[in-house]
């Protein structure tokens, strides 16, 4: 599971996912939670980013709630909320970490992940849009997660899918990609890439969101 992530790293946003100049407000973000609105990188003619809120709301659904977080690549070809998506609507969540909670003696213990260069990636995501009663369209995304590397392992039975950056361009081009392979293909991020250690519980308030949150406790 990801039920929080960091973007500390926006400068390099455009050129890291060569996305096109847009004029968006993009502050730094230590602390993003469910139903908050973040960059997305999708693909029309080129890449671009849209503003999105995370929790997928499908698009066949009656009222405005979010069914989903994250999204299982087990299973994410057939069921109802992911089918649609995982074929259509495949996007970039860029990232520069996110946060695990492990249970031990003294309580949930908030861990950091990050790259060990402690440079931007990006998860797999799934985005979908709902159309409001008065035609507002609403976009929403989910991460895809999969089985923890070994690393992972240590804080939860879960882990997002961080893609290669090779691996970018083709997550994105949902018209050429025989998508039922690439998920095949797809391995948890190898655990030396990675960097783990706790955190202050600060974090476990979504309103706190300032750089201290991933300095190591």
């Amino acid at each position: 599971m990801c039920g929080r992530y960091t973007l500390a790293n926006t400068e390099d946003l455009f050129a890291r996912f060569q996305v096109e100049v847009q004029d968006l407000d993009l502050a730094p973000r230590y602390n993003v939670a469910p139903d908050q609105v973040m960059p997305v990188v999708v693909r029309e003619e080129a890449n671009r980013l849209e503003r999105m809120q995370w929790g997928l709301i499908p698009s066949w659904s009656k009222e405005p709630k979010s069914l989903a977080i994250n999204a299982r690549i087990e299973g994410i070809l057939t069921k109802p909320s992911f089918r649609g998506p995982i074929r259509r609507h495949r996007g970039l969540i860029p990232a520069t970490g996110f946060f695990e909670w492990k249970k031990e003696p003294a309580g949930q213990v908030p861990y950091y992940i990050r790259q060990k260069d402690g440079g931007l990636f990006a998860f797999a995501g799934i985005f979908d849009t709902w159309q409001a009663p008065d035609g507002e369209a609403v976009k929403t995304f989910a991460i895809v997660t999969t089985a923890p590397n070994s690393l992972l392992a240590q804080v939860h039975n879960r882990m997002p899918v961080i893609l290669e950056p090779a691996q970018e361009a083709e997550w994105l081009d949902t018209k050429a990609t025989d998508i039922a392979g690439f998920l095949e293909s797809l391995r948890p991020l190898p655990p030396d890439q990675l960097e783990m250690y706790p955190v202050s519980r600060r974090v476990n308030w979504a309103r706190n969101d300032f750089p201290d949150l991933i300095l190591q406790s």
